[in-house]
């Protein structure tokens, strides 16, 4: 069992300009992408019948460690382009000119281009219909989000789960065992008592969480769940509610809305529940630059025994602009079709769409939305496409959303006796866990092992350590004894391997490098032992390698803000570097130390940063978070 190590702070001053950033309205980040970028359209002109296994495309490059940007113009209109320029037809050379991308296109940088280029040409070898287009010439988007790993998803057994079967059939999104019939014996086919767990006083122990009570999904779907069977098994939704304080997503259609929003655990969205609305016939767009928004072509909703939603007179949801589908004519809250928003709006989306704390609910009226393509002449089948835009909205697909693990590693610089020990210290800083964790440390070249702590196995000249699950927070130490042989310098370096999403993830520690033998002025140019072991922890970059997140959030007695003051490198920063090529230093999927979280305190109720789900902090956190930035760390797919 690993130690679990709160390390989310109280910050209890913080300056104008720090509060001032937490709360600043958050932005897609505008981008440049050169000639030879890839592009997956996602407008009717190009994708009208690959539209929806454009999605399953942009699965497979995620599954095999291609980064994809959503690019969708800032503040755009509904059916507004979101960028324009030239290109070439993947499959067919056909010069493309001009064109006025819509829909949320897809992009892959240059960086991954060589990378993806295979991946694409096989897929389109099955899926002829799926357009990719080549860029011939530099062009500027809107980032919205980077897309860094396969989320791994799970639907709700409910009887009606051949609807969301379907709409991932027509996308050709396998569940992470690879298999496309999402079959009801499939393991990310959770049943009522699967999803309940053994007890229900803890609303943390069913299948969407290990046994530490972290989260092991990114999503979860529940197509036409009946309130009857809600309210005779409210632990499935408690748990549910449980799983949504982690940045995962849940979305509901038709039946299953009200089940799960109605319920005495739910009210997710809105203060009393929802009424049940009348099918529109003409519909309101807005929040058009929302990854949940993106549709291109006429869209029409479907009937059932829900087709809309409207709020009881007097309420209004828990948090403003997230509708982005209503009746025509009718204000918001009236025959709503299409809505989303963070659990019990903890993080305004107006103001901090990045909240590591919260997670996302999407909400769909009617019951069954068509397949059939293509889209231009089959309008319901845009409700399938807003389903799968839900798939790749939550942040524990994104490079902030990833698991951050600080793995320290520390020797002495100078040594006269041969027997040396080892100590590494890992953590894992990030808001979602590290999957299967794997720690291990090759010993130097030239010497013996000896012994290593907490289970340590020596395979051949390697010491493992099996983890397990590493939730946030959770850390530990492990010391491992080698004899050195003759003098002179020996280097060395651990590593974690790791699984976030369907993705399998490696990061480095920093270099230990010591010296035996007696010469120790001439080699170390007169420094102290602790000067040099010092000097060979530090890294020039470390700083660089983690990205500090902030969160803002609004408690009983007013606005508490959390700061990671661990480093001062922001969002916007961290998911810049999203785009960093394969091999290199990957700081895109570093997002720093502990989120901001419960930093509100004393001054702003709870906060919606970092999770306080830990009883006590022990006095080691504030060494973690001392040596946190000194860790050299390179991750990589592995």
């Amino acid at each position: 069992m690993n130690q679990r190590w709160l390390l989310c702070v109280a910050v209890t001053a913080v300056t104008a300009v720090t509060a001032v950033t937490a709360l600043a309205p958050s932005s897609a980040r505008a981008d440049s992408f050169e000639p030879g970028s890839l592009i997956i359209p996602m407008d009717t002109d190009y994708q009208d019948f690959g539209m929806l296994e454009a999605y399953g495309l942009v699965y497979e490059l995620l599954r095999n460690d291609v980064h994809v940007h959503w690019v969708i113009r800032a503040n755009k209109d509904y059916g507004d382009a979101d960028f324009t320029t030239s290109a070439l037809d993947l499959q067919t050379d056909t010069p493309i000119t001009d064109h006025d991308y819509r829909g949320g296109p897809f992009v892959i940088d240059i960086d991954y281009a060589d990378l993806a280029t295979p991946i694409i040409e096989a897929w389109q070898a099955d899926n002829p219909d799926t357009a990719v287009h080549e860029s011939t010439a530099t062009f500027d988007g809107d980032v919205s989000l980077t897309l860094v790993i396969a989320p791994t998803i799970a639907m709700v057994a409910d009887g009606n789960q051949k609807i969301a079967r379907g709409y991932m059939q027509a996308a050709k999104i396998p569940d992470s065992q690879g298999d496309l019939a999402w079959a009801d014996n499939s393991p990310d086919m959770l049943d009522i008592d699967e999803l309940s767990g053994p007890t229900e006083d803890s609303h943390n122990d069913g299948a969407l969480f290990d046994d530490d009570g972290d989260p092991v999904y990114c999503q979860l779907m529940s197509m036409h769940w009946g309130v009857n069977d809600a309210e005779n098994n409210p632990e499935v939704v408690a748990e549910v509610r449980s799983y949504l304080q982690h940045p995962t997503h849940f979305f509901a259609e038709c039946q299953a809305v009200n089940a799960f929003e109605n319920s005495i655990h739910g009210k997710f969205l809105t203060p009393n529940g929802f009424l049940i609305g009348d099918k529109p016939d003409a519909y309101d767009f807005s929040n058009a630059d929302k990854p949940f928004g993106q549709l291109d072509g006429e869209f029409q909703s479907v009937g059932g025994s829900e087709p809309a939603y409207t709020l009881p007179n007097g309420d209004s949801y828990k948090e403003d602009d997230i509708v982005m589908i209503t009746e025509q004519g009718t204000p918001v809250g009236v025959n709503d079709v299409w809505m989303t928003g963070l659990i019990d709006g903890v993080c305004p989306a107006a103001t901090n769409q990045s909240c590591l704390n919260a997670g996302k609910v999407s909400y769909l009226g009617g019951h069954a939305y068509k397949t059939d393509l293509p889209i231009s002449s089959n309008p319901d089948t845009l409700g399938t496409r807003l389903f799968l835009n839900s798939l790749f909205e939550a942040p524990c697909a994104t490079a902030e959303g990833l698991p951050d693990i600080a793995l320290t590693k520390s020797g002495p610089a100078q040594t006269l006796d041969a027997e040396v020990t080892y100590t590494i210290e890992y953590v894992n800083n990030g808001v979602m866990p590290a999957l299967d964790a794997s720690l291990s440390d090759t010993i130097p070249a030239g010497s013996m092992f000896v012994s290593a702590t907490q289970g340590g196995v020596l395979m051949g000249d390697t010491v493992t350590w099996e983890l397990g699950n590493l939730g946030s927070g959770e850390g530990g130490e492990v010391m491992v004894t080698v004899t050195l042989g003759a003098w002179g310098t020996y280097e060395n370096v651990a590593a974690i391997d790791y699984t976030a999403g369907l993705n399998q993830l490696q990061d480095e520690s920093n270099v230990v490098e010591t010296i035996y033998g007696e010469d120790f002025g001439t080699e170390t140019g007169g420094e102290t032992d602790a000067q040099t072991a010092t000097d060979t922890a530090t890294e020039s970059d470390a700083s660089s390698d983690s990205a500090g997140t902030s969160a803002s959030g609004t408690g009983d007695s007013g606005t508490g803000s959390g700061t990671d003051t661990s480093n001062s490198t922001s969002n916007s920063d961290s998911n810049s570097d999203a785009s960093a090529g394969p091999g290199g230093d990957d700081s895109s999927a570093e997002t720093g130390g502990s989120t901001g979280g419960d930093t509100g305190g004393d001054t702003g109720g709870e906060g919606c940063g970092c999770s306080a789900r830990d009883d006590a902090a022990t006095p080691a956190w504030w060494l973690l978070l001392a040596i946190a930035p000194l860790a050299r760390r390179r991750r990589r797919a592995r």
